[in-house]
């Protein structure tokens, strides 16, 4: 079961790595949003979410031990790559607020602006809007990425102890 969670949350990966890529060919959250991406995406980081609390609190492990026990049953690569994709979501983050002027980019009567908070920040150019809308998707898709890669680790990399707890709190779940 474990490993089905992991191949999802893989694909999770995979999906929010693809957007950010094609995110510098021209597409947007509108288009993704075309494909229902960023519900589903969100979606399933909460399940994911909720799988990994079920779990530590079935096998007992406290929530101020839980990074230290994933440290602890982890690869030191998987461990600084969730760090490392932690600071590129933080990056990404605060180039989109720089960029955008902590705005957001719409369109309003057919004028490409900046939206802060129903107050027209700026007035963009067509290709300063596109420019602006990668950049929203570039920090969704960083951040879906950021999440989904530490759930593809976190399930993965069970230790035989805790997939021995895992297996018996399926079993407790199910009776």
């Amino acid at each position: 079961m474990r490993k089905i969670i992991a191949i999802v949350a893989c694909f999770g990966f995979t999906v929010s790595a693809i957007l950010f890529i094609s995110s510098f060919f021209g597409t947007t959250m509108e288009w993704s949003w075309s494909l229902r991406l960023p519900i589903v995406l969100h979606i399933g980081i909460f399940v994911l979410v909720a799988s990994a609390v079920v779990f530590e609190r079935s096998t007992g492990i406290q929530p101020n031990e839980s990074w230290k026990e994933f440290k602890r049953r982890s690869p030191d690569w998987a461990v600084y790559g969730i760090r490392l994709l932690g600071l590129f979501f933080g990056i990404i983050f605060v180039l989109f607020l720089v960029l955008s002027h902590f705005a957001t980019p719409e369109i309003r009567n057919g004028d490409f602006i900046l939206n802060n908070h129903g107050r027209i920040a700026a007035v963009l150019t067509e290709s300063e809007y596109l420019i602006l809308k990668g950049w929203e998707l570039r920090f969704f898709a960083s951040g879906w990425m950021f999440f989904y890669f530490f759930f593809t680790m976190y399930w993965w990399f069970l230790k035989n102890g805790a997939k021995k707890q895992f297996g018996q709190a399926n079993r407790i779940a199910k009776s």
